[in-house]
């Protein structure tokens, strides 16, 4: 079994018994930094300069997309995100892998043309955080506060996303 696999399955064991606990740590909008911030290490492709970043900047209203290379979905679900990131200027936008291969993720991102941030998760914190385990695509719209006002698993039509984008940075 590979590293990454283990870290999900350890990370699906300590998320579990955290829930029947009543941990608060892996809810979505807590967890991170002090402020509830992830800073992520971004890589250095496309429209991703390599800086780090927070996973949601305060204040401001984000889709997080989580993504494998592997995933056949993930692939198609590139062209609709894109289409997201050229509408709305306002939105802060990531997708994030637990990959391990920094050079996977690089040559996945310039094939489909990413334009906005790519940072991987390798030691899982923000997929446990946010519950993302298993199954990809899985994308997250959070509201200014940080609180997770849609989720989506699978593949995803830019109209359908923007509807709840609109709803978000407009409302």
């Amino acid at each position: 079994m590979d590293r990454t696999r283990r870290q999900l399955l350890a990370g699906l064991g300590t998320a579990g018994g955290a829930a029947v606990a009543g941990c608060t740590s892996f809810l979505p909008g807590v967890g991170g930094g002090a402020d509830g911030q992830f800073a992520l290490s971004t890589l250095d492709v496309g429209g991703s300069d390599g800086s780090t970043i927070p996973h949601r900047p305060a204040g401001e209203p984000a889709l997080l997309d989580f993504f494998a290379t592997w995933c056949p979905p993930c692939r198609p679900q590139m062209a609709e995100l894109r289409a997201i990131d050229d509408r709305f200027s306002n939105l802060h936008m990531i997708s994030i892998s637990w990959e391990e291969s920094a050079s996977a993720i690089k040559g996945f991102w310039q094939e489909l043309d990413g334009t906005w941030p790519v940072a991987q998760d390798t030691d899982l914190k923000i997929a446990q955080a946010y519950g993302v385990v298993g199954r990809l695509p899985t994308k997250i719209l959070l509201d200014r506060t940080g609180e997770e006002q849609w989720r989506h698993t699978g593949l995803s039509g830019a109209a359908s996303i923007a509807e709840k984008v609109t709803q978000v940075v407009d409302g």
